[in-house]
């Protein structure tokens, strides 16, 4: 919970500086485990770094923060560092083996499970690093893909495990 409240703060700082720039961009997009990722970052540094914080919604859900530098001097490679939500994977909860005899009441506990199991994902909360190609070059708009891969622990089960996730997203 304070890793979410952290990643807030720090995009409501994002959005503070915005006043004073006007290099800052708004982005949506999608992918795995996260469905739909609004993101607004900041250019830094003539356009050859950007600050950048997102809302991931998916699987599960979590905020992450984010600062990513262009590698070439097309800035179409950027090479980042993540801080918040950088995967979800499944909390492993087994579902209770039951041994009534009332029918109604096995399939009640059948359909449950292979509901709850569908929905038994976390997000995993930690620090990682991320590659991204953007097809028109850091800071413009178009279309980007970004790998993100790190290490942290389930906002539930407090499981320390590398997680990661990959997205495609349009930036205004």
């Amino acid at each position: 919970m304070t890793l979410n409240k952290l990643c807030l703060g720090a995009l409501l700082t994002i959005c503070t500086f915005s006043s004073n720039a006007n290099d800052v961009n708004f982005s949506i997009g999608g992918g795995y485990p996260y469905f739909v990722i609004p993101e607004v970052s900041l250019s830094a540094a003539q356009g050859t770094q950007r600050w950048y914080a997102n809302y991931k919604i998916g699987l599960d859900d979590g905020f992450s923060v984010g600062f990513e530098h262009a590698l070439t001097s097309d800035k179409k490679h950027v090479l980042g560092l993540v801080v918040g939500a950088i995967g979800a994977q499944d909390d492993g909860r087994e579902c209770p083996d039951t041994d009534d005899k009332d029918i109604g009441e096995t399939f009640g506990n059948i359909f449950g499970c292979a509901l709850s199991g569908m929905f038994d994902t976390e997000t995993t909360n930690g620090v990682g690093v991320s590659y991204s190609y953007l097809f028109s070059g850091l800071n413009e708009g178009g279309w980007r893909v970004r790998f993100e891969l790190g290490y942290g622990e389930g906002s539930n089960s407090n499981e320390k495990r590398a997680d990661g996730g990959v997205s495609i997203s349009y930036e205004f």
